[in-house]
């Protein structure tokens, strides 16, 4: 089956709207694009909202941000979040993030290799809904 190589994410059917303001979206997967090895989605957080800390046992996540502002946490270090910002958490590295502006904090984000939730964007809106 020929894979769709473009996409749009205000089209994308599944948007997973996570606790303490954050609205995710799964774009490029294996199974919906053919991505080998990463996924890439983007992502909205409300004004206050945050990513509490957590670590990636396998995977490396980066973000780009591209609107907003903010505070990233990495390994107990903090940064300013600003657009044209990027983070890297390597495996195994405590991460966090908060808005810490008026508006919303946008960010693409990369994982390599993927969650097991990212398979596609359908499963990913599944496996979800037990943690939102």
């Amino acid at each position: 089956m020929k894979k769709n190589l473009f996409a749009y994410a205000k089209d994308m059917e599944y948007v997973v709207h996570k606790t303490q303001g954050r609205h995710s979206t799964l774009i490029v997967t294996e199974e919906d694009m053919g991505s080998k090895g990463f996924i890439v989605g983007c992502h909205t957080m409300d004004p206050g909202g945050g990513a509490p800390e957590h670590v990636h046992e396998k995977e490396q996540e980066a973000m780009f941000f591209y609107e907003g502002s903010g505070i990233a946490t990495i390994d107990g270090v903090e940064y300013e979040i600003r657009p044209e910002s990027v983070m890297l958490a390597p495996p195994k590295i405590k991460h966090s993030i908060r808005n810490t502006g008026n508006g919303p904090l946008k960010f693409v984000f990369v994982y390599c290799p993927p969650l097991p939730e990212h398979i596609s964007r359908e499963e990913y809106f599944k496996r979800a809904k037990d943690k939102i």
